[in-house]
């Protein structure tokens, strides 16, 4: 039987579990995340394979990309996770004739971790998926699939558990002019459920439509809108109609700066944040023309966390693009 210090931090451990049981995503890719999470209707590089896997119809380079959490790794959990370790591969599906790619699509590998660690109780998350995406009707419209596989792990004093859950994503991208792009993705659309000590969760349907205004090609700014539908309104921590707001701008050919506003109108303080970054990019990685890289920080800080944590994180993100 668990003494008082135990059941104290079981009992943390459940408040944990009920806030994410019907909100959780994992989120990651330090570009991305430095934009607030406003990036469903750009999603115009590997991360599209997780935030839009429309986005990759359009993928015409082989790409690989790695963000990391470099301060504060597992000492942080709200109802949005910025996974700790975030890696993905995006290729076009193409034939020797480049031309003829956007007829076969494009596919994506990821892999996420995120986690929390504190007080003897250890909360982690792996997330490896797979998504596919291709242009339709027209060559400015593209559609996404993926799948994601969860695998939840908690343990605490005297005891742990684990479970499983298969979650499919659909999401497209449209390119409406030179000036404006739509996007839209819906995750979950199973609501697959899994149980972690005797908790039984679901993960919820999430509807996140967004778009971006592009000034120029060096300024973008994008809008998304979290939950428009208002499914998570009685699951667990409400964000439904949950606004992100992201902005980039070249300032030189290859360099750039971003700022983003995460759920800044949330009635959950734990899931706001404002972000800042900056991205560099080459072409002569290794004195070979044909590899572009690109180095990406990012510089987050929370308005409200639980007592004891620290209210900011950076990231690191490195692409390589052949």
């Amino acid at each position: 039987m668990l003494n008082k210090f135990g059941l104290y931090i079981f009992l943390i451990t459940l408040v944990i579990l009920l806030s994410i049981s019907s909100c959780f995503a994992a989120e990651g890719g330090t570009r991305p995340i430095s934009m607030g999470g406003a990036f469903v209707a750009m999603a115009d590089d590997a991360h599209a394979a997780t935030w839009n896997p429309a986005g990759m119809a359009w993928q015409e380079d082989f790409e690989l990309s790695y963000s990391a959490i470099l301060t504060n790794r597992d000492k942080y959990i709200s109802g949005d996770f910025i996974t700790d370790d975030y890696f993905v591969i995006c290729s076009p599906l193409k034939s020797g004739y480049k031309q003829n790619f956007e007829s076969r699509g494009a596919f994506g590998i990821y892999y996420q971790t995120s986690g929390y660690q504190q007080n003897s109780t250890d909360t982690s998350i792996t997330q490896p998926g797979i998504s596919y995406a291709r242009t339709m009707f027209e060559d400015n419209f593209a559609i996404g699939i993926g799948a994601s596989y969860y695998d939840f792990e908690v343990g605490i004093p005297g005891a742990s558990d684990n479970d499983t859950a298969l979650s499919y994503n659909l999401g497209f991208l449209w390119y409406l002019n030179d000036k404006i792009t739509l996007g839209c993705l819906w995750e979950n659309l199973n609501e697959p459920s899994y149980s972690i000590l005797g908790l039984d969760n679901r993960l919820t349907r999430i509807w996140r439509p967004g778009v971006a205004y592009y000034f120029d090609e060096d300024t973008v700014v994008s809008l998304d809108i979290y939950d428009l539908t208002g499914n998570t309104e009685d699951k667990g921590s409400d964000f439904s109609q949950d606004i992100r707001i992201g902005f980039e701008h070249y300032m030189k050919e290859d360099f750039s700066i971003r700022f983003g506003a995460h759920h800044p109108n949330s009635s959950v303080d734990s899931s706001k944040y404002y972000s800042f970054g900056m991205g560099w990019q080459r072409s002569d990685f290794l004195g070979m023309y044909a590899v572009n890289y690109y180095l990406d920080y990012g510089f987050i800080y929370w308005t409200d966390v639980p007592a004891g944590m620290e209210d900011y994180i950076h990231q690191l993100g490195v692409t390589l693009k052949f």
